[in-house]
């Protein structure tokens, strides 16, 4: 599962950067249903620096939640945890309305 993320218009970037790794992953480390069924999570937060002629996407970051199966990640999401902490918090700093989510299946694993 990836999540494309916006800020919310009244905080700098750093305030987003600093809130989305230093408040929000350790509330969301709260939650025992994403602990017993993530395998990995990662946040790619946003550095800029787009080669010219490439268009920049229009997020702040990214997060990729890692899941053995679709069954696990309906026991995170649809978790009552998930709607009381996570999704409570993302008000905190995230501009809910532009949030994309994008589930999909690794087919190509390339490392050099």
């Amino acid at each position: 599962m990836s999540l494309f993320l916006t800020r919310k218009a009244d905080l700098t970037f750093e305030q987003f950067s600093d809130y989305w790794k230093n408040v929000h992953w350790p509330t969301v480390q709260t939650v025992p249903e994403v602990m017993e069924n993530t395998i990995r999570y990662t946040q790619q937060h946003n550095i800029g620096g787009v080669p010219e002629g490439v268009t920049a996407a229009p997020f702040d970051g990214y997060a990729e939640a890692w899941f053995p199966n679709m069954e696990a990640v309906y026991k995170v999401i649809g978790s009552p945890k998930w709607a009381e902490v996570i999704a409570k918090d993302d008000e905190n700093f995230l501009d809910r309305s532009k949030t994309l989510v994008l589930f999909s299946e690794e087919k190509v694993d390339y490392n050099a």
